[in-house]
């Protein structure tokens, strides 16, 4: 009641500060009403037109609501309502004091309340002074003579003008603005206009109902595309782009928010895709956002693009466009030159269309990933349940629909949204079923439009990727689409850029593709749906043909590995083979002249089967042939026709023991050739020589593999070269520098002595791996004709002494690794070497590096291994702006300083030791036996992750507080250190790993609020953990502690900690009596260290539902140890019992 009565008194007096106002009736209607950003308070005979005036406009073109007077109020406005929401709502109030300002009760009535709301006032003093608004009781001051007046007439009781004088007063006080004849009214505008800007904040767009992982994203964006190539001297242009409900309207919303203060002007374009024939209106609200319209009318688009391009060259702008599809939208919305624009303005467009930015311009293009399971996971929860985890018994039914989705936020949020307040869990499973045969209508009408977008051919490449080719390699896709007849490079462009397929690097950096999931199974329900058709199981082949006996068009006939048994049992029945056959012969005879490669058998994915002669018209036709399990074979069906094929694979290929005979003709139209597990495979034929078009070969592991044919050398075509494990290959034909076209080259794990002097003229190389190489030695001129080297791996070639002398001047590469070889020094001068990004250096007869390595401006990764005569990194290290990750094992460094920013220290020198750069965010120090200190001498603000393990005179950590970004911290096999503290700093920590049995004091981790891992081991003097009821995000506790009592108080805090998943280490002896009151929901692995400590604790109800025994490592630096595991019910939960055996 005493609220509702204070609540009352406030209402009375808000309302009796406008009660002599004015004659109108008070009104409810501006409930509803927008709210305003800023209301000017001011006498609107002295600046209306003046000052005032300005104001409003300028801050208006800024984007900005202000109300100046009551003819911003729409017609049938009540006054007073409509004041005191103008009032109310706004950000900041501005009162401009001019020298009639007191004649005015409305203006005296409006500051009154203005004060009483709370909100900033800004006065601006225009013409008068701070001290003529006080001591006006006793007639001081230019605003004396308006009290008088008002008391001699009457008409305001003298409580009323108390309290105005009062607000006059008060507000004389306040820190503002003067305005008077010697101030330039310009300059103090400015100064205005910039403080509001600053102040106000814009009302934001609604960005998502549950923004789940926006922080990371925002980060991930503004790491790899804003700071890339920004300068202060352009404008910035930038695309977001991906596939449809993966995100991007979003993330721009969020930037939009997050960067509008920064801009002196700002416009968000929405959805042009959806509104591509209202550019002429898209142009208008363009202009009106950025306050360059100025009342001007213009007739067509045309008219609009000169305007803008006229008008946005002196004021820095934020400018975002969604959903662009057609680069008409760019040409009408941006000057055709983008640095037209103010210096530092901001672009940034969104597209499904990557080819439309490309071609306009826009070559810092972020292309939306993939969402992480985590995020995904609570999204999912957050649409299904109003959380962001799953109910308790939906933790393996949400993991299939995270599944199902694949980290397409669109599915994540349309699917759990459908499934809130849906209990039953056979009605998910249904649904499962369902979307595993069918998308909902509303994924599926979002991943069409870019579909529908394409051209017939670019639709046929669409469908072949959807049912053949996700995981397979891009230059086979097309291969296969050049044989048929189509522009295969320019369709997978297409595809690309439309975000309809993506491509990866395997580690031999080939493309392969890959779709996802939605867009594969949208694609496959349209494919199933019409010809020509494409086959994936033998289930779909029997339904076919007993739908149709008569001959239809099979483009291709595919199975996964799983169903290979079935679908080759199928294949063989007579019945099925006929059909298919007359199928395929009956289309090759239909084929029309003006697509005469388009018909036809095309695609065949078999595996483990031993063809009949019967099926060669099969082969006539074909141009992608993936055979698996050619275990049966040793050689090549001599009556197989090989006239058309393009692409040719063959797995597990082990009884191989050549691919043709010399009597065969070869396939002379062959692009792609590869082999894996060819055991018995000991040359190529010689008519390899002949195939012009071959472009890849790749054949692993043939340990009987001893030489390559002269005519090998006659592949002129040939672009990829990949013969791994050829351990008796022990050399290379003489010609084999006429190969000119190869860029590819991996010779690994061969008995390769050295190179042919023929080498040094494969001028397009770029890729050559020859690690594991161990008796290989290279000549100083191996590499004297190469410059376009991106890649090279001499790891592990244990006779290399010195690196090739043109190493120093390949300013292509990228990557270079040395690890585990002979060399005694490394070259003196890499300056040149600016685009390298990795580096991997290790010899144990190496003894310093050289200082030119502070020149190598694009290196992010550096990896120094078993250099045990390397004492100190170079003192220019700290120069290396953009190193990110640095691995050191096994080297004989003493100390180590990090922090560094390249600038000179009082001496004026650079540190002496070697000092890491401020930029790192990767550091991991492993078996380093004589490091003894590490210090940091500046800010580590970007470190991440710190890993040191096995550095036994290690005494000591830096301060944590230099590690206020760090997410993971593991301290393992340090037997020297005794203190972790100043964890508290760590507030992103998210992995926290300590095994030192010295360690006896842990401080901070309780405020560590964002940890998700939590491992203190062998640490038996640390007395124990406070608490853990700040812990939230817990997923995983392991605790060994010298007092087990000293455990006790953190139990009962675990039912704070609804994430955790697995418990380990003495605290599980409490856990276990008191499980189930601890209502742990996602709780499904136990650790026990001992047996004994299994046997004592599990009760004898608890039987073992599975049960086995393992052999293996928990990681790569720990012992192996026996480990007993089993899962069982208890307490109603399905849990995973893990002991050690030790």
């Amino acid at each position: 009641m005493a609220s509702s009565s204070a609540a009352s008194q406030d209402r009375t007096q808000l309302q009796y500060a406008f009660d002599q106002l004015a004659p109108y009736s008070a009104s409810a209607s501006a409930v509803n009403k927008a709210p305003y950003d800023v209301f000017v308070n001011h006498r609107g005979c002295d600046v209306k037109h003046q000052l005032a005036s300005t104001i409003f406009h300028t801050l208006d073109l800024m984007g900005l609501r202000v109300f100046l007077d009551k003819e911003a109020l729409e017609p049938g406005d009540v006054i007073p309502a409509e004041l005191q929401h103008a009032i109310t709502s706004s950000s900041l109030h501005i009162a401009i004091f001019s020298p009639n300002y007191a004649q005015s009760p409305w203006c005296l009535a409006e500051l009154s309340f203005m004060l009483k709301t709370g909100i900033k006032i800004i006065p601006i003093f225009y013409h008068v002074k701070p001290s003529d608004l006080r001591s006006i009781d006793q007639g001081i001051g230019i605003y004396a003579d308006a009290f008088s007046e008002h008391e001699n007439k009457g008409k305001y009781i003298l409580e009323k003008l108390e309290e105005w004088r009062i607000a006059l007063n008060n507000i004389s006080f306040h820190s503002g603005y003067m305005v008077c004849d010697s101030e330039d009214e310009g300059r103090v505008l400015k100064n205005i206009v910039k403080f509001v800007l600053g102040t106000v904040k814009l009302v934001p767009l609604e960005v998502a109902k549950h923004p789940v992982g926006l922080v990371e994203l925002v980060q991930d964006f503004e790491g790899t595309t804003l700071q890339s190539d920004h300068t202060h001297q352009n404008a910035k242009i930038v695309g977001i782009v991906g596939m449809g409900g993966s995100g991007k309207t979003t993330l721009s919303k969020e930037l939009f928010n997050r960067y509008s203060s920064s801009f002196e002007r700002r416009s968000f374009i929405f959805d042009l895709r959806a509104e591509k024939n209202a550019l002429h209106n898209k142009q208008k609200k363009l202009m009106q956002d950025l306050g360059v319209s100025n009342g001007l009318s213009f007739d067509c688009v045309e008219e609009g693009k000169n305007i803008l391009a006229n008008r946005l060259t002196s004021v820095r702008v934020l400018i975002v466009l969604d959903d662009v599809d057609h680069i008409d939208q760019l040409d009408a919305l941006l000057p055709a030159n983008i640095n037209d624009l103010s210096s530092d303005s901001l672009v940034i467009v969104t597209s499904r269309e990557l080819g439309v930015l490309t071609s306009w311009g826009i070559s810092c293009n972020f292309r939306m990933p993939e969402m992480n399971w985590s995020h995904a996971e609570q999204l999912f929860c957050w649409h299904a349940f109003l959380q962001p985890f799953p109910a308790q018994s939906f933790e393996s039914t949400v993991e299939k629909f995270l599944k199902a989705c694949n980290g397409l936020p669109l599915s994540l949020k349309v699917l759990g949204a459908h499934l809130y307040g849906k209990k039953s869990r056979d009605y998910w499973e249904s649904l499962l079923d369902k979307i595993s045969r069918i998308l909902p209508a509303d994924i599926r009408q979002t991943l069409q439009v870019s579909y529908d977008a394409l051209d017939k051919e670019e639709k046929e490449m669409f469908l072949d990727v959807a049912c053949f080719f996700i995981g397979d390699k891009k230059s086979a896709a097309i291969a296969v689409w050049d044989g048929s007849g189509w522009s295969g490079l320019h369709g997978w462009e297409t595809l690309f850029n439309k975000c309809l397929v993506e491509s990866y690097k395997d580690e031999d950096q080939e493309e392969h593709i890959w779709m996802h999931d939605h867009l594969r199974d949208m694609g496959r329900e349209i494919a199933c749906m019409q010809s020509p058709y494409r086959l994936q199981d033998a289930a779909q082949i029997l339904e076919i043909q007993k739908k149709s006996q008569e001959k239809i068009l099979i483009r291709g006939i595919a199975n996964s590995i799983d169903n290979f048994v079935p679908f080759k049992n199928h294949m063989l029945q007579p019945s099925i083979l006929a059909w298919i056959k007359n199928s395929v012969t009956g289309c090759s005879r239909r084929r029309s002249k003006r697509h005469p490669s388009s018909l036809g058998l095309k695609i065949l994915r078999v595996g483990s089967t031993k063809f009949r002669k019967e099926f060669a018209p099969l082969s006539e036709d074909l141009l992608w042939l993936c055979w698996y399990g050619f275990d049966r074979q040793r050689i090549l069906p001599s009556w197989m026709s090989f006239r058309n094929l393009h692409v040719l694979e063959l797995q597990d290929a082990y009884n191989l023991e050549e691919l043709w005979a010399d009597n065969v003709e070869p396939p002379l139209q062959l692009r792609n050739l590869t082999i894996t597990d060819c055991h018995k495979l000991q040359s190529f034929p010689s008519s390899i020589g002949r195939l012009k078009h071959l472009k890849m070969i790749s054949a692993h592991f043939a340990p009987a593999f001893h030489s390559l044919p002269d005519e090998f050398c006659g592949l002129q075509s040939l672009e990829h070269l990949q013969l791994r494990s050829y351990r008796c290959l022990s050399s290379l034909p003489a010609g084999f520098g006429d190969i000119t076209n190869l860029r590819h080259v991996d010779l690994s794990r061969s008995l390769l002595k050295t190179l042919p002097v023929s080498f040094k003229q494969l001028i397009n190389l770029e890729y050559l791996n020859l690690s594991y190489c161990k008796k290989l030695k290279l000549r100083l001129d191996t590499l004297e004709n190469i410059k376009k080297l991106e890649y090279l791996n001499l790891d592990i070639c244990w006779e290399l002494e010195v690196l090739p002398r043109e190493i120093i001047n390949q300013t292509y590469l990228r990557n270079l690794s040395v690890m585990d070889t002979k060399l005694s020094y490394f070259p003196t001068n890499i300056s040149r070497l600016t685009m390298l990004e990795t580096l991997r250096i290790g010899s144990p007869l190496l003894t310093s590096l050289p200082t030119s390595i502070g020149n190598l401006s694009s290196l992010t990764t550096l990896g120094i291994e078993d250099c045990h005569q390397l004492e100190c990194l170079p003192h220019t290290m700290e120069l290396l702006n953009l190193l990110k990750e640095v691995h050191i094992k096994r080297c004989g460094i003493r100390e180590l300083a990090l922090g560094g920013d390249g600038s000179p220290h009082p001496d004026g020198n650079l540190m002496e030791i070697g000092t890491l750069p401020a930029s790192i965010c990767i550091l991991k120090l492993m078996q380093c036996q004589i490091l003894k200190e590490i210090k940091c001498i500046g800010g580590v603000i970007n470190l991440q992750e710190l890993e040191i393990w096995g550095c036994p005179t290690l005494d000591g950590l830096p301060s944590f507080a230099s590690f206020a970004s760090m997410e993971t911290f593991s301290i393992r096999h340090c037997p020297k250190v005794q203190k972790i503290e100043g964890l508290e700093q760590c507030r992103s920590l998210k992995h926290f790993i300590a095994d030192c049995p010295k360690v006896a004091k842990i401080e901070g981790l309780e405020k560590c609020r964002s940890l998700e891992e939590l491992r203190v081991k062998t640490c038996w003097k640390v007395p124990g953990i406070q608490s853990l009821e700040n812990l939230e995000r817990l997923e995983t506790l392991e605790l060994s502690c010298e007092s087990i009592s000293a455990l006790k108080p953190c139990i009962q805090s675990l039912k704070e900690c609804p994430r955790l998943m697995s418990i380990g280490g003495r605290v599980v002896r409490f856990v276990m009596p008191i499980l189930k009151s601890l209502a742990l929901p996602k709780l499904s692995v136990m650790r026990f260290e001992k047996f004994e400590d299994w046997e004592n604790i599990i009760p004898n109800s608890l039987e073992p539902a599975f049960l086995w025994y393992e052999e293996g490592n928990e990681s790569e630096n720990e012992e192996s140890e026996g480990v007993l595991q089993f899962q069982s019910e208890f307490h109603g939960k399905r849990v995973s019992i893990i002991v050690s055996r030790k």
